[in-house]
């Protein structure tokens, strides 16, 4: 027979979970132990393409503080912490209809937008009850509004959004001339690329006849020197691609401020935003995106207004950390 602690577990309803533990504690004579039960960090570990995350919700308490850089890079180790690739704080901004993300990446910085995040958020929204199943519904970003929809059949979420923008200063460039197809020089190597903003900046290579395992190798060598160099201001996302036939590309992922990862949406997005800027791919064509952790869908209107992507995303596990044992001292 389960008892209340257990049942809340099951039912992955965490305002339950703290309410029974004070029960317990009460009923075993550590009520005293409110201190214990302050310092106790809520959170949930979802994953997009195995791009992982951990997602701190908002809504569930009115004195809840923003955890500071270092406290995210801890919770991000994956000795340490709980691991992830980054950390998303989720928040209710208006019921059944908008919320909102804030991402951070693992190395503590604050970025503009992440795409397999926003599916996590989306799949949160919809799973806690905030959101109704199969409704389109608001996320607010750093980014921007993006409209969001998590399908009852196969578990897939749909986010679309504003196409991208090939200006230098919204990349960040450190010239002021676009960069479309150009030969980019690295100091161990040149690639012709596009650079791009989808809401974060991307610079975008494509290697011809490289298979995704040979992608990634390549990535693992030069992406920190990619992100890192003197042509972007303030760093930028690093995606190698190869072409497999028209409607589906190998791509390889260097994330700004987490490095190599598993997969990328806004990363996919970029890529298929920058075949069909440069005749590689074709618009209004559902383009599939392999990567490492799996399978994106990404579409194109002709005249580059209007981008969707479609993905899994999933809940993994609930928890609980003590923010003490985490915190800065």
């Amino acid at each position: 027979m389960l008892d209340l602690y257990q049942y809340c577990l099951l039912m992955e309803n965490y305002d339950n979970i703290l309410f029974s533990r004070r029960l317990l504690f009460r009923n075993s004579g550590f009520w005293q132990s409110k201190q214990l039960m302050d310092s106790l960090l809520l959170f949930d570990k979802y994953q997009g393409l195995g791009n992982d995350f951990v997602l701190l919700d908002k809504s569930r308490s009115n004195s809840f503080n923003t955890p500071d850089s270092n406290t995210i890079r801890k919770l991000c180790d994956r000795h340490y912490g709980v691991g992830a690739d980054g950390v998303l704080i989720f928040n209710l901004i208006e019921e059944n209809r908008r919320v909102e993300m804030v991402y951070y990446n693992a190395d503590g910085s604050r970025a503009e937008t992440c795409f397999n995040g926003l599916r996590c958020i989306a799949k949160h929204a919809v799973r806690t009850g905030k959101i109704p199943q199969d409704q389109r519904f608001i996320i607010m970003s750093d980014a921007g509004e993006i409209n969001s929809t998590v399908r009852s059949e196969h578990n897939l979420v749909e986010i679309e959004l504003a196409g991208p923008d090939f200006s230098a200063s919204k990349i960040g460039l450190t010239d002021s001339k676009m960069l479309i197809d150009e030969n980019v020089p690295y100091s161990s190597k040149s690639y012709v690329g596009t650079a791009l903003s989808i809401g974060n900046p991307h610079f975008v290579a494509w290697e011809e006849g490289q298979d995704l395992s040979e992608l990634n190798e390549e990535i693992l060598k030069h992406g920190a020197e990619v992100e890192n160099s003197s042509h972007f201001k303030n760093g930028v996302n690093f995606e190698l691609a190869s072409i497999i036939d028209e409607t589906s590309i190998y791509m390889a992922v260097w994330e700004r401020g987490v490095g190599q990862t598993f997969a990328c949406g806004s990363g996919a997005t970029a890529t298929v935003c920058a075949g069909v800027k440069t005749g590689r791919l074709s618009p209004d064509v559902d383009i599939l995106v392999k990567m490492l952790g799996g399978v994106l869908t990404i579409r194109v209107q002709k005249e580059l207004e209007r981008v969707s992507l479609n993905g899994e995303a999933s809940h993994v596990f609930s928890g609980e950390i003590n923010s003490d044992d985490i915190l800065p001292s």
